[in-house]
């Protein structure tokens, strides 16, 4: 049996061999040219691929930098932005600073001279006060005098009503007599 195989496989072998060479005849011309343009086409392909991948890799890289420039550019304004809203805060500090220690001076200078106000007042009142004491002493003893003297002297009371109207109208007006 295995010598029948043998057979069976040179016999289908030298068929296979005569199939193609018969192939090659027939289709030979056609098969090569076809072979070829296969190949041409397959290297104007790969040069087509290798133009994309390269044009891609080179859009790529551009769109990277110009994202990277991008970024860098909107770091800046952030950057630029803090700094300029810092400042504006730190105006802001300064000012309320500023406004806070002149309301406390304000304050100071107030009751300063609130207290200094009523200290003139109180003297003022003072002074009043022992002026009119002082005042009205000295229309008591008038009329104690006057009082005397018409006791004395049996003075009509005509003269003595005069004399305690014009007592009366001093001490009004504040004049001393």
């Amino acid at each position: 049996m295995a010598a029948t195989n043998k057979v069976n496989d040179k016999e289908v072998s030298s068929e296979g061999s005569e199939l193609d060479t018969l192939r090659h005849i027939v289709f030979g011309e056609a098969k090569t040219q076809l072979e070829q343009r296969i190949d041409s086409l397959e290297k104007r392909n790969q040069a087509s691929f290798d133009k994309l991948e390269h044009l891609l890799e080179k859009n790529l890289t551009a769109l990277q930098q110009k994202m990277t420039e991008e970024f860098q550019s909107l770091e800046n304004k952030l950057a630029y932005a803090d700094q300029s809203q810092d400042k504006k805060a730190e105006e802001l500090n300064a000012y309320a600073d500023r406004i806070s220690s002149a309301l406390e001076m304000a304050e100071a200078n107030s009751k300063q001279e609130n207290d200094e106000l009523h200290d003139r007042l109180d003297k003022e009142l003072k002074s009043l006060s022992d002026n009119f004491t002082l005042q009205l002493t000295q229309a008591i003893d008038k009329l104690n005098q006057v009082s005397s003297e018409l006791n004395s002297s049996k003075t009509d009371r005509r003269t003595l009503a005069k004399l305690l109207a014009s007592v009366a109208s001093n001490l009004e007006t504040g004049e001393d007599e």
